[in-house]
């Protein structure tokens, strides 16, 4: 039986969130338990009685495009090891995918763990929408000039650092976390309990950059272009997050497409009927309008996709050739904890 655990029955999970986490630390769980998981829903699957697999759902407010929204962070996906490969993680993610789109989600994302992992969400419509780039070797690292003070950040620097970020990340990405005052206290508070850091870089008492280390790795950088050359993050990259669209027509209403004209298109969705089928895409009163239609009668198709593909393209990871362009490169920037 796939439901939703009532706010008293959450606890009942940490027992499997151990098991599939072994690499979380005792200080960082106890946080997540007693601090975060009320704020949160979890989906289990139950086989009499007792939980056999748990879906972690954390609402998180995205900027897409110039639009605030609230979407699901899809986090902590477990099941008991003598209960794997039955199904049952897959009888929840159907589950919670059509209860998104019905919710009017636009879309959702998840980290996945692993590359055997990503191969499973792949046959739910994700597909890998950010890279992660490598930090450089330490010899290699520029150090500020003496006009630049790098130091750790303050309580009293959030807000400070919250506006910082707002401009220059919604500057520069189509699609990002809110960089509100709460993310930041969030962040601090885990790079307490996980012995890290934020770091800023202060110019005549201005905010330039901030730098995230958690276990000696950067969680998140975001410089002034006028200190970019103090960048920590090398040339390599490895792919770091997965998105699924929910709802095709909230997410093209909510960014421009560019060199537009309209199109045929067919989308392979195996979970969302309402995705799945033959469609139009109108340029209309300066969006753009989809139209679904009937095999017959639309004719030869301009692309034939299926639903991560769309989306990897709309996000700017990996582009369909022909179909019109959306968001440049690299315009996905969600890093996430809890």
């Amino acid at each position: 039986m796939i439901r939703l655990l009532e706010n008293q029955e959450k606890q009942k999970t940490r027992p499997l969130y151990e098991h599939c986490f072994k690499e979380d630390t005792k200080e960082y769980i106890d946080y997540y338990y007693n601090q975060l998981i009320r704020e949160n829903e979890v989906m289990v699957n139950e086989q009499d009685g007792e939980i056999v697999s748990a879906v972690h759902l954390i609402p998180k407010q995205v900027i897409t495009g110039n639009v605030k929204t609230g979407i699901i962070y899809i986090y902590a996906v477990g099941t008991w090891e003598k209960y794997r490969n039955r199904g049952y993680i897959t009888e929840i993610f159907q589950t919670i995918i059509k209860r998104m789109y019905d919710n009017m989600d636009t879309f959702t994302y998840l980290i996945p763990s692993s590359e055997e992992n990503a191969e499973i969400y792949r046959k739910y419509g994700f597909e890998y929408v950010m890279d992660k780039y490598e930090i450089v070797e330490a010899e290699h690292r520029r150090k500020p000039s003496h006009s630049i003070i790098t130091r750790k950040a303050e309580n009293s620097d959030l807000v400070k650092l919250s506006i910082f970020a707002q401009q220059t990340v919604y500057n520069n990405h189509s699609v990002s976390l809110s960089k509100d005052v709460e993310y930041f206290r969030k962040i601090k508070k885990i790079t307490e309990i996980e012995g890290g850091t934020i770091d800023i870089f202060v110019n005549n008492k201005v905010i330039v950059g901030y730098r995230i280390i958690i276990d000696n790795d950067i969680f998140e950088e975001v410089l002034d272009s006028s200190i970019q050359n103090l960048s920590w993050l090398g040339k390599k990259k490895k792919p770091y997050a997965m998105a699924r669209i929910i709802n095709i027509r909230k997410i093209l209403r909510q960014f421009a497409f560019k060199d537009f004209k309209e199109r045929k298109i067919k989308i392979k969705d195996l979970v969302i009927k309402e995705n799945e089928g033959y469609f139009k895409m109108k340029y209309y009163h300066g969006s753009v309008k989809l139209e679904k239609c009937n095999k017959d009668n639309i004719g030869k198709v301009d692309f034939d996709v299926t639903i991560g593909e769309l989306g990897a393209h709309i996000f700017g990871y990996k582009k369909i050739p022909g179909f019109p362009t959306v968001c440049r490169e690299d315009s996905f920037f969600i890093n996430d904890y809890v």
